[in-house]
């Protein structure tokens, strides 16, 4: 939930606010609209113009992707990958993540949660709702899949009688 602020005389409307969901991926075919450009045949854009937004109409529903194949132990981050679509968020982590707690589990695991009810994602619903869970499992791994993303396993350093984040 991060802000985008658009200042475009003449193009957008001032003073409006929206909730629709974009991604980064959007910008390079919005800027290339907004410059009347194209990319090069060969090349795929993955994100949508916002030209439809910005100028007052709606976008497609659609699904938002990413893929974070790194660990930031300042931040309590472990290789995951996410889909969002509409209300629905689900997060599949590779090999270990951390839980609630901050606490280091190590194995696969997913988790989804519906953001207009659960905006800080406290209630896990994978259980309780598995044919939504297997759905957008299924959209995100095609997804990976047609991107050909490389899918972290479990960590090879990880030492259960380590503390996490101590030095070596």
């Amino acid at each position: 939930r991060v802000p985008c602020i658009v200042r475009w005389p003449g193009v957008v409307a001032a003073g409006r606010t929206l909730d629709t969901p974009v991604h980064v991926v959007d910008w390079l075919p919005t800027l290339l609209e907004a410059a009347r450009a194209t990319a090069p045949a060969d090349h795929k854009l993955d994100g949508l113009s916002l030209m439809p937004l910005l100028r007052g109409a709606s976008l497609p529903e659609r699904s938002l992707y990413w893929h974070v194949p790194l660990y930031d132990l300042r931040w309590a981050a472990t290789p995951c990958a996410v889909v969002r679509r509409g209300d629905w968020k689900l997060i599949e982590y590779f090999g270990d993540r951390y839980d609630s707690n901050d606490q280091y589990v190590p194995g696969r695991h997913v988790e989804l949660f519906n953001l207009r009810g659960d905006p800080g994602e406290t209630n896990d619903r994978a259980a309780s709702d598995p044919a939504r869970r297997q759905e957008l499992l299924d959209d995100l791994h095609a997804f990976l899949k047609d991107c050909r993303a490389e899918i972290p396993g479990p960590n090879p350093h990880h030492d259960p009688s380590r503390p996490t984040g101590s030095p070596n």
